[in-house]
Protein backbone atom coordinates (compact mmCIF):
# COMPACT_ATOMS: atom_id res chain seq x y z
CA UNK A 1 0.00 0.00 0.00
CA UNK A 2 1.43 3.42 -0.89
CA UNK A 3 0.93 4.84 2.61
CA UNK A 4 2.73 2.04 4.48
CA UNK A 5 5.90 4.04 5.07
CA UNK A 6 3.91 6.99 6.39
CA UNK A 7 2.05 4.84 8.89
CA UNK A 8 5.25 3.20 10.10
CA UNK A 9 5.95 6.27 12.26
CA UNK A 10 3.14 5.40 14.67
CA UNK A 11 0.92 2.47 15.70
CA UNK A 12 -1.59 1.55 13.03
CA UNK A 13 -5.23 2.05 13.89
CA UNK A 14 -7.30 -1.11 13.26
CA UNK A 15 -9.81 -0.75 10.45
CA UNK A 16 -12.51 -2.45 12.51
CA UNK A 17 -12.36 0.42 15.04
CA UNK A 18 -12.97 2.96 12.29
CA UNK A 19 -15.74 0.82 10.80
CA UNK A 20 -17.65 0.41 14.06
CA UNK A 21 -17.46 4.11 14.88
CA UNK A 22 -18.56 5.13 11.40
CA UNK A 23 -21.59 2.83 11.45
CA UNK A 24 -22.89 4.56 14.55
CA UNK A 25 -21.65 8.13 14.06
CA UNK A 26 -23.09 8.43 10.54
CA UNK A 27 -26.36 6.66 11.27
CA UNK A 28 -25.56 3.94 8.72
CA UNK A 29 -26.38 1.37 11.40
CA UNK A 30 -30.06 2.30 10.89
CA UNK A 31 -29.78 1.29 7.23
CA UNK A 32 -28.25 -2.01 8.32
CA UNK A 33 -31.08 -2.64 10.78
CA UNK A 34 -33.63 -1.83 8.06
CA UNK A 35 -31.93 -4.34 5.74
CA UNK A 36 -32.21 -6.90 8.55
CA UNK A 37 -35.95 -6.31 8.82
CA UNK A 38 -35.59 -4.29 12.03
CA UNK A 39 -33.54 -6.95 13.79
CA UNK A 40 -30.83 -5.33 16.00
CA UNK A 41 -28.04 -7.70 17.13
CA UNK A 42 -26.20 -6.95 20.36
CA UNK A 43 -22.78 -7.21 18.70
CA UNK A 44 -23.30 -4.00 16.68
CA UNK A 45 -22.30 -1.87 19.71
CA UNK A 46 -19.33 0.48 19.11
CA UNK A 47 -17.27 -1.18 21.83
CA UNK A 48 -17.51 -4.58 20.13
CA UNK A 49 -14.20 -6.17 19.12
CA UNK A 50 -15.67 -7.62 15.93
CA UNK A 51 -15.63 -6.28 12.38
CA UNK A 52 -19.15 -6.95 11.16
CA UNK A 53 -19.46 -7.43 7.39
CA UNK A 54 -22.43 -9.83 7.28
CA UNK A 55 -25.38 -10.62 9.56
CA UNK A 56 -27.95 -13.40 9.69
CA UNK A 57 -31.13 -12.20 11.47
CA UNK A 58 -32.60 -14.84 13.74
CA UNK A 59 -36.08 -13.31 13.87
CA UNK A 60 -38.31 -11.07 11.77
CA UNK A 61 -39.08 -11.03 8.02
CA UNK A 62 -35.40 -11.55 7.03
CA UNK A 63 -34.80 -14.48 9.39
CA UNK A 64 -31.95 -16.78 8.35
CA UNK A 65 -31.12 -14.56 5.35
CA UNK A 66 -27.53 -13.34 4.94
CA UNK A 67 -27.43 -9.53 4.93
CA UNK A 68 -24.41 -7.79 3.39
CA UNK A 69 -23.65 -5.16 6.03
CA UNK A 70 -21.09 -3.32 3.87
CA UNK A 71 -23.54 -2.85 1.00
CA UNK A 72 -26.38 -1.93 3.35
CA UNK A 73 -24.26 0.77 4.98
CA UNK A 74 -23.30 2.03 1.53
CA UNK A 75 -26.90 2.87 0.72
CA UNK A 76 -26.55 5.83 3.10
CA UNK A 77 -24.21 7.57 0.63
CA UNK A 78 -25.43 6.27 -2.73
CA UNK A 79 -27.67 9.25 -3.57
CA UNK A 80 -25.09 11.92 -2.71
CA UNK A 81 -22.45 10.00 -4.61
CA UNK A 82 -24.57 9.94 -7.79
CA UNK A 83 -25.03 13.74 -7.57
CA UNK A 84 -21.27 14.22 -7.27
CA UNK A 85 -20.59 11.98 -10.26
CA UNK A 86 -23.14 13.86 -12.36
CA UNK A 87 -21.55 17.19 -11.44
CA UNK A 88 -18.03 15.91 -12.26
CA UNK A 89 -19.11 14.83 -15.76
CA UNK A 90 -19.33 18.49 -16.75
CA UNK A 91 -15.74 19.29 -15.76
CA UNK A 92 -13.27 18.39 -18.51
CA UNK A 93 -10.52 17.70 -15.97
CA UNK A 94 -12.51 14.72 -14.66
CA UNK A 95 -13.85 13.33 -17.94
CA UNK A 96 -12.79 9.74 -18.50
CA UNK A 97 -11.84 9.31 -14.86
CA UNK A 98 -8.50 11.07 -15.25
CA UNK A 99 -9.04 13.45 -12.37
CA UNK A 100 -6.60 15.88 -10.79
CA UNK A 101 -4.12 15.94 -7.92
CA UNK A 102 -3.15 19.60 -8.07
CA UNK A 103 -4.55 23.03 -8.98
CA UNK A 104 -7.81 21.97 -7.35
CA UNK A 105 -10.83 24.21 -6.81
CA UNK A 106 -13.46 23.85 -4.04
CA UNK A 107 -15.92 22.06 -6.34
CA UNK A 108 -13.43 19.22 -6.90
CA UNK A 109 -14.36 17.71 -3.54
CA UNK A 110 -17.36 16.03 -5.18
CA UNK A 111 -15.25 14.19 -7.75
CA UNK A 112 -12.68 13.18 -5.13
CA UNK A 113 -15.07 11.80 -2.54
CA UNK A 114 -17.24 9.99 -5.11
CA UNK A 115 -14.13 8.04 -6.15
CA UNK A 116 -13.43 6.97 -2.59
CA UNK A 117 -16.34 4.52 -2.79
CA UNK A 118 -16.71 3.27 -6.40
CA UNK A 119 -20.04 1.68 -7.43
CA UNK A 120 -18.64 -1.84 -7.21
CA UNK A 121 -18.00 -1.39 -3.50
CA UNK A 122 -21.67 -0.62 -2.89
CA UNK A 123 -23.08 -3.71 -4.61
CA UNK A 124 -24.58 -6.39 -2.39
CA UNK A 125 -22.98 -9.84 -2.38
CA UNK A 126 -25.03 -12.90 -1.54
CA UNK A 127 -23.73 -15.52 0.81
CA UNK A 128 -20.54 -15.55 2.85
CA UNK A 129 -18.14 -16.78 0.16
CA UNK A 130 -16.73 -13.35 -0.71
CA UNK A 131 -12.90 -13.59 -0.92
CA UNK A 132 -11.28 -12.04 2.21
CA UNK A 133 -9.05 -9.64 0.22
CA UNK A 134 -12.06 -8.31 -1.71
CA UNK A 135 -14.12 -7.99 1.45
CA UNK A 136 -11.35 -5.95 3.08
CA UNK A 137 -11.17 -3.67 0.04
CA UNK A 138 -14.94 -3.11 0.07
CA UNK A 139 -14.84 -2.41 3.80
CA UNK A 140 -12.10 0.19 3.31
CA UNK A 141 -13.93 1.85 0.40
CA UNK A 142 -17.33 2.07 2.07
CA UNK A 143 -15.69 3.28 5.29
CA UNK A 144 -14.03 6.04 3.29
CA UNK A 145 -17.33 6.99 1.68
CA UNK A 146 -19.13 7.16 5.02
CA UNK A 147 -16.36 9.29 6.54
CA UNK A 148 -16.23 11.68 3.56
CA UNK A 149 -19.97 12.15 3.02
CA UNK A 150 -20.76 12.66 6.70
CA UNK A 151 -18.16 15.46 6.98
CA UNK A 152 -18.38 19.20 6.22
CA UNK A 153 -15.82 19.96 3.45
CA UNK A 154 -13.22 22.72 3.96
CA UNK A 155 -10.81 23.74 1.18
CA UNK A 156 -7.25 25.08 1.62
CA UNK A 157 -6.00 27.12 -1.41
CA UNK A 158 -3.11 25.69 -3.40
CA UNK A 159 -0.34 28.02 -2.13
CA UNK A 160 -0.93 26.80 1.43
CA UNK A 161 -1.16 23.05 0.69
CA UNK A 162 2.39 22.19 1.77
CA UNK A 163 2.11 24.42 4.83
CA UNK A 164 -1.14 22.81 5.95
CA UNK A 165 0.27 19.27 5.72
CA UNK A 166 3.63 20.09 7.35
CA UNK A 167 2.71 22.33 10.30
CA UNK A 168 5.12 22.00 13.21
CA UNK A 169 4.00 19.93 16.19
CA UNK A 170 2.19 21.94 18.89
CA UNK A 171 2.65 21.67 22.63
CA UNK A 172 0.14 19.78 24.77
CA UNK A 173 -1.57 22.95 26.03
CA UNK A 174 -2.26 24.19 22.49
CA UNK A 175 -3.48 20.77 21.37
CA UNK A 176 -5.95 20.75 24.27
CA UNK A 177 -7.52 23.95 22.88
CA UNK A 178 -8.18 22.57 19.39
CA UNK A 179 -11.85 22.72 18.42
CA UNK A 180 -13.67 21.87 15.19
CA UNK A 181 -16.43 23.86 13.46
CA UNK A 182 -18.54 20.72 12.91
CA UNK A 183 -18.83 17.19 14.36
CA UNK A 184 -16.82 15.91 11.39
CA UNK A 185 -14.74 17.90 8.89
CA UNK A 186 -13.15 16.88 5.59
CA UNK A 187 -10.23 19.22 4.87
CA UNK A 188 -8.64 18.92 1.41
CA UNK A 189 -5.97 20.62 -0.67
CA UNK A 190 -3.59 20.06 -3.59
CA UNK A 191 -1.52 16.90 -3.42
CA UNK A 192 1.63 17.16 -1.28
CA UNK A 193 4.37 14.54 -1.86
CA UNK A 194 4.90 12.19 1.07
CA UNK A 195 8.54 13.22 1.22
CA UNK A 196 7.53 16.80 2.00
CA UNK A 197 5.22 15.63 4.77
CA UNK A 198 7.83 13.41 6.38
CA UNK A 199 11.05 15.43 6.25
CA UNK A 200 12.13 18.99 7.00
CA UNK A 201 14.91 18.84 4.39
CA UNK A 202 12.46 17.76 1.69
CA UNK A 203 10.12 20.56 2.73
CA UNK A 204 12.91 23.10 2.11
CA UNK A 205 13.66 21.60 -1.30
CA UNK A 206 9.98 21.65 -2.30
CA UNK A 207 9.66 25.28 -1.23
CA UNK A 208 12.83 26.30 -3.07
CA UNK A 209 12.15 24.50 -6.35
CA UNK A 210 8.40 25.10 -6.59
CA UNK A 211 5.63 22.53 -6.75
CA UNK A 212 7.12 19.12 -7.49
CA UNK A 213 5.70 17.02 -10.34
CA UNK A 214 3.58 14.32 -8.76
CA UNK A 215 3.67 11.67 -11.49
CA UNK A 216 2.78 8.27 -10.00
CA UNK A 217 4.20 9.15 -6.56
CA UNK A 218 1.77 8.93 -3.63
CA UNK A 219 0.55 12.22 -2.18
CA UNK A 220 -1.36 13.55 0.83
CA UNK A 221 -4.44 15.62 -0.03
CA UNK A 222 -6.05 16.31 3.35
CA UNK A 223 -7.87 14.41 6.04
CA UNK A 224 -11.04 13.80 8.03
CA UNK A 225 -11.19 14.98 11.64
CA UNK A 226 -13.97 14.45 14.18
CA UNK A 227 -15.01 16.33 17.31
CA UNK A 228 -16.22 15.19 20.70
CA UNK A 229 -19.59 16.27 22.04
CA UNK A 230 -18.07 19.46 23.52
CA UNK A 231 -16.65 20.46 20.13
CA UNK A 232 -13.03 19.72 20.97
CA UNK A 233 -10.89 17.58 18.70
CA UNK A 234 -11.39 13.83 19.11
CA UNK A 235 -7.82 12.53 19.12
CA UNK A 236 -8.93 8.91 19.16
CA UNK A 237 -9.44 8.63 15.40
CA UNK A 238 -8.49 10.45 12.21
CA UNK A 239 -8.10 9.76 8.50
CA UNK A 240 -5.58 10.99 5.94
CA UNK A 241 -6.79 11.54 2.38
CA UNK A 242 -4.17 10.01 0.10
CA UNK A 243 -3.87 9.51 -3.65
CA UNK A 244 -1.54 7.92 -6.17
CA UNK A 245 -1.66 7.83 -9.98
CA UNK A 246 -2.08 4.42 -11.57
CA UNK A 247 1.01 3.82 -13.71
CA UNK A 248 -0.89 1.95 -16.41
CA UNK A 249 -4.00 4.08 -16.81
CA UNK A 250 -3.01 7.47 -15.36
CA UNK A 251 -6.17 7.48 -13.24
CA UNK A 252 -5.77 8.84 -9.69
CA UNK A 253 -6.60 6.34 -6.94
CA UNK A 254 -7.94 8.00 -3.78
CA UNK A 255 -8.01 6.49 -0.29
CA UNK A 256 -8.94 7.56 3.22
CA UNK A 257 -6.51 5.90 5.60
CA UNK A 258 -7.36 5.55 9.33
CA UNK A 259 -4.34 6.82 11.28
CA UNK A 260 -3.58 7.68 14.91
CA UNK A 261 -2.74 11.17 16.13
CA UNK A 262 0.79 11.75 17.39
CA UNK A 263 4.17 13.33 16.69
CA UNK A 264 4.85 11.04 13.72
CA UNK A 265 4.33 12.62 10.24
CA UNK A 266 0.77 11.36 9.69
CA UNK A 267 -0.41 12.38 13.15
CA UNK A 268 1.37 15.72 12.94
CA UNK A 269 -0.43 16.47 9.67
CA UNK A 270 -3.79 15.85 11.34
CA UNK A 271 -2.89 18.23 14.17
CA UNK A 272 -1.89 20.84 11.58
CA UNK A 273 -5.29 20.54 9.89
CA UNK A 274 -7.00 20.88 13.26
CA UNK A 275 -5.02 24.07 13.98
CA UNK A 276 -6.18 25.60 10.70
CA UNK A 277 -9.79 24.73 11.47
CA UNK A 278 -9.61 25.99 15.05
CA UNK A 279 -7.60 29.20 14.74
CA UNK A 280 -8.16 30.58 11.23
CA UNK A 281 -11.17 32.24 9.60
CA UNK A 282 -13.27 30.38 7.03
CA UNK A 283 -15.74 31.76 4.51
CA UNK A 284 -19.11 29.97 4.21
CA UNK A 285 -20.11 28.40 0.88
CA UNK A 286 -21.49 30.87 -1.70
CA UNK A 287 -25.21 30.81 -2.45
CA UNK A 288 -26.13 29.10 -5.70
CA UNK A 289 -28.21 30.89 -8.36
CA UNK A 290 -31.89 30.08 -8.05
CA UNK A 291 -33.27 27.60 -10.58
CA UNK A 292 -36.85 26.84 -11.48
CA UNK A 293 -36.34 23.14 -10.80
CA UNK A 294 -38.03 22.11 -14.04
CA UNK A 295 -36.66 19.34 -16.24
CA UNK A 296 -34.42 16.38 -15.52
CA UNK A 297 -32.23 16.36 -12.44
CA UNK A 298 -28.96 15.92 -14.36
CA UNK A 299 -29.84 18.85 -16.63
CA UNK A 300 -30.29 21.11 -13.61
CA UNK A 301 -26.95 19.96 -12.22
CA UNK A 302 -25.33 20.70 -15.59
CA UNK A 303 -26.60 24.29 -15.46
CA UNK A 304 -25.35 24.75 -11.92
CA UNK A 305 -21.95 23.23 -12.72
CA UNK A 306 -21.25 26.07 -15.14
CA UNK A 307 -21.75 28.81 -12.53
CA UNK A 308 -18.99 30.54 -10.60
CA UNK A 309 -20.77 29.88 -7.30
CA UNK A 310 -20.79 26.12 -7.91
CA UNK A 311 -17.11 26.13 -8.86
CA UNK A 312 -16.39 27.98 -5.61
CA UNK A 313 -18.01 25.19 -3.61
CA UNK A 314 -21.66 26.26 -3.36
CA UNK A 315 -23.02 23.01 -4.82
CA UNK A 316 -21.04 20.85 -2.37
CA UNK A 317 -21.23 23.16 0.66
CA UNK A 318 -17.46 23.78 0.79
CA UNK A 319 -16.00 26.30 3.27
CA UNK A 320 -12.96 28.20 1.98
CA UNK A 321 -9.98 29.38 4.03
CA UNK A 322 -9.98 33.19 4.20
CA UNK A 323 -6.58 33.68 2.60
CA UNK A 324 -5.00 36.72 0.92
CA UNK A 325 -1.91 35.84 -1.16
CA UNK A 326 1.23 37.82 -0.26
CA UNK A 327 3.01 40.08 -2.78
CA UNK A 328 5.03 38.26 -5.44
CA UNK A 329 8.30 39.87 -4.33
CA UNK A 330 9.23 40.24 -0.63
CA UNK A 331 10.19 43.72 0.49
CA UNK A 332 13.95 44.29 0.71
CA UNK A 333 15.36 44.45 4.23
CA UNK A 334 17.84 47.18 5.06
CA UNK A 335 21.28 46.04 6.23
CA UNK A 336 23.05 47.78 9.09
CA UNK A 337 26.04 49.91 8.20
CA UNK A 338 28.40 47.95 10.43
CA UNK A 339 27.13 44.61 9.25
CA UNK A 340 27.63 43.07 12.69
CA UNK A 341 25.44 40.10 13.54
CA UNK A 342 24.16 39.69 9.97
CA UNK A 343 23.09 36.23 8.81
CA UNK A 344 25.19 34.73 6.03
CA UNK A 345 22.15 33.25 4.26
CA UNK A 346 18.38 33.08 4.49
CA UNK A 347 16.33 29.99 5.29
CA UNK A 348 12.73 28.76 5.77
CA UNK A 349 10.64 28.66 8.92
CA UNK A 350 8.12 25.81 9.08
CA UNK A 351 4.39 26.61 9.35
CA UNK A 352 3.47 26.75 13.04
CA UNK A 353 0.94 27.94 15.61
CA UNK A 354 1.73 31.15 17.47
CA UNK A 355 0.03 31.59 20.88
CA UNK A 356 -1.42 34.80 22.32
CA UNK A 357 -1.74 36.94 19.22
CA UNK A 358 -3.93 40.05 19.54
CA UNK A 359 -7.04 40.03 17.36
CA UNK A 360 -9.32 43.05 17.09
CA UNK A 361 -12.92 42.42 18.16
CA UNK A 362 -15.36 43.22 15.36
CA UNK A 363 -19.02 44.19 15.32
CA UNK A 364 -21.79 42.64 13.24
CA UNK A 365 -20.64 44.49 10.10
CA UNK A 366 -17.04 43.27 10.38
CA UNK A 367 -15.59 46.58 11.59
CA UNK A 368 -13.17 46.69 14.51
CA UNK A 369 -14.85 48.18 17.57
CA UNK A 370 -11.68 49.89 18.79
CA UNK A 371 -7.87 49.92 18.79
CA UNK A 372 -5.85 46.74 19.12
CA UNK A 373 -2.46 48.05 20.24
CA UNK A 374 -2.92 51.76 21.02
CA UNK A 375 -3.45 53.43 24.39
CA UNK A 376 -7.22 52.89 24.52
CA UNK A 377 -7.00 49.17 23.66
CA UNK A 378 -8.91 47.15 26.29
CA UNK A 379 -8.63 43.38 26.60
CA UNK A 380 -12.03 41.75 26.11
CA UNK A 381 -13.56 44.99 24.78
CA UNK A 382 -11.52 46.07 21.76
CA UNK A 383 -9.22 43.08 21.34
CA UNK A 384 -8.76 39.46 22.43
CA UNK A 385 -5.91 36.97 22.51
CA UNK A 386 -6.12 34.03 20.15
CA UNK A 387 -3.83 31.42 18.70
CA UNK A 388 -2.78 32.06 15.12
CA UNK A 389 -1.71 29.62 12.42
CA UNK A 390 1.33 31.07 10.63
CA UNK A 391 2.24 29.81 7.16
CA UNK A 392 5.76 28.83 6.17
CA UNK A 393 7.88 31.97 5.82
CA UNK A 394 11.31 33.07 4.69
CA UNK A 395 13.79 34.32 7.27
CA UNK A 396 15.75 37.19 5.71
CA UNK A 397 14.12 36.99 2.25
CA UNK A 398 16.73 39.41 0.91
CA UNK A 399 19.43 36.74 1.33
CA UNK A 400 19.96 33.50 -0.64
CA UNK A 401 18.82 30.23 0.91
CA UNK A 402 21.23 28.25 3.05
CA UNK A 403 22.72 25.06 1.64
CA UNK A 404 22.67 23.45 5.09
CA UNK A 405 22.02 24.38 8.67
CA UNK A 406 23.56 22.82 11.80
CA UNK A 407 21.05 22.64 14.63
CA UNK A 408 23.14 20.65 17.12
CA UNK A 409 26.82 19.79 16.89
CA UNK A 410 27.59 16.53 18.70
CA UNK A 411 30.99 15.12 19.60
CA UNK A 412 33.63 15.20 22.28
CA UNK A 413 36.48 17.65 22.62
CA UNK A 414 39.84 16.73 21.15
Amino acid sequence: MPYADLLAHGPRLPLNTAWRRLLHRTGAVDAVRAACGGWAPAVDAPESEQTITALVPRTGPRADTVVDVVAAAGTAIAGARRRDETFARYDERWVGGRGALRDLVPADIGAVRSRLAPPGALLAHHGLATPPHFQDERLLRVSAGLAAYSSVPHFVPGPLAEDAATTAMMDARTRAELTLPAPSVLLFHDGVPFAAVASDSNLVEAADEGRLPLGDAPVVMGGVLTAREDGRLDEGLGWLLTAATDRRTGVPLYSLVPVPYGSHPAGRALYGYAALLAFENWRPPPELPRRDGAGRRDREIKKLARTRQARDGGFHGVHLLDYLPPPDEPAARMRSAAGSGELAAGTWRRAHVRPRVRYGIRDGTGRKVGPVYKKNAVLGVTYEYRHRWVARSRIRPDLPLMDRETVYGLGGRA
